[in-house]
C-alpha cells in the first residue's frame, strides 16, 4: 500500500486510514449454522437420555409422555429462543465496525451497550489468523478471523497467548493482515500525528538534541 493511497480523515487527534466492516451475510450464516448445530446436538443428547431412561424398569415413559414433555419445550421455549437469538445475531453483526488509524486499531460493536476497544500500534506484538471449518465451507478459503496480540496479553512462559482483539468476518485475512503490518511498519517509522500537522518523519537522536537545545536557547532569551 503506497502512501498516496492512504485516505486520511481526521478522528480527533488521529487520522483514519481505512474503515471497514465484516462480511455481514457470510458471518450471519456461519453464526446461525453454529447456533442451530448446538441446538440440534443438545436436543439429540436430551432425547437420547430420555430414551435411555424410558428403557429402565423403574421408570416407565411412553411416547405419549414424551410428546407431552417435548411439545411445550419445543414450541413454547426453544423455537422462540432460537428466533430471538437469530434476530440478535443479525442486529449485532451490523453494528460491528473496524477502523485503522495512524495510531491504533479501533473495534466498535454493541447494540444496547456500545463498546469501543482501542489497540495502539505500539502494543501490538503479533497477528494470528483463524479459519474454522464453517469459515472455509461457507466463507471460502480466505475468510476468517484476525487475532491481534499485544505485549500485555501475550501470557507468561508455558501459557498460550491470546489475542486482545479479534477482527471477525474478514473476507481476505491474508490481505488485511499484510495491510495492517504495512501500516504498522510505516507508523512506527514516523513521528506522532498532531491535530494540526501531517505525519512528520521521525527525528533521529542527534536532530532531537539539536531541537531541544534551540528550544532552551529561545526560552533563555525570553527570561
Amino acid at each position: 500500500m503506497n502512501d498516496e493511497s492512504l485516505n486520511l480523515t481526521k478522528m480527533g487527534k488521529h487520522k483514519i486510514i481505512e474503515q471497514f466492516t465484516p462480511d455481514n451475510s457470510k458471518l450471519f450464516t456461519i453464526w446461525v449454522v453454529e447456533i442451530l448445530l448446538i441446538y440440534i446436538v443438545g436436543t439429540g443428547i436430551a432425547v437420547l437420555l430420555t430414551f435411555t431412561l424410558s428403557l429402565s424398569e423403574d421408570i416407565s415413559i411412553t411416547l405419549s409422555d414424551l410428546y407431552t414433555l417435548a411439545y411445550p419445550w419445543f414450541f413454547g421455549f426453544s423455537v422462540p429462543l432460537i428466533v430471538l437469538g437469530i434476530v440478535f445475531v443479525f442486529v449485532y453483526i451490523r453494528q460491528i465496525k473496524y477502523s485503522l488509524t495512524t495510531h491504533e486499531i479501533i473495534v466498535e460493536k454493541g447494540i444496547i451497550t456500545k463498546s469501543r476497544k482501542v489497540v495502539p500500534y505500539r502494543n501490538i506484538t503479533n497477528f494470528n489468523q483463524r479459519r474454522g471449518p464453517f469459515d472455509r465451507l461457507i466463507g471460502g478459503p480466505s475468510f476468517g478471523t484476525i487475532g491481534i496480540e499485544t505485549a500485555g496479553m501475550s501470557g507468561s512462559s508455558g501459557q498460550k497467548s491470546r489475542p486482545e482483539q479479534k477482527l471477525v468476518g474478514i473476507n481476505d485475512t491474508n490481505e488485511y493482515t499484510e495491510k495492517i503490518r504495512n501500516i504498522l511498519s510505516k507508523m512506527r517509522g514516523q513521528a506522532a500525528v498532531t491535530a494540526d500537522s501531517e505525519t512528520a518523519p521521525m527525528l533521529n537522536e542527534e536532530e532531537l538534541l539539536k531541537e531541544m537545545l534551540l528550544t532552551l536557547k529561545e526560552i533563555a532569551k525570553k527570561i
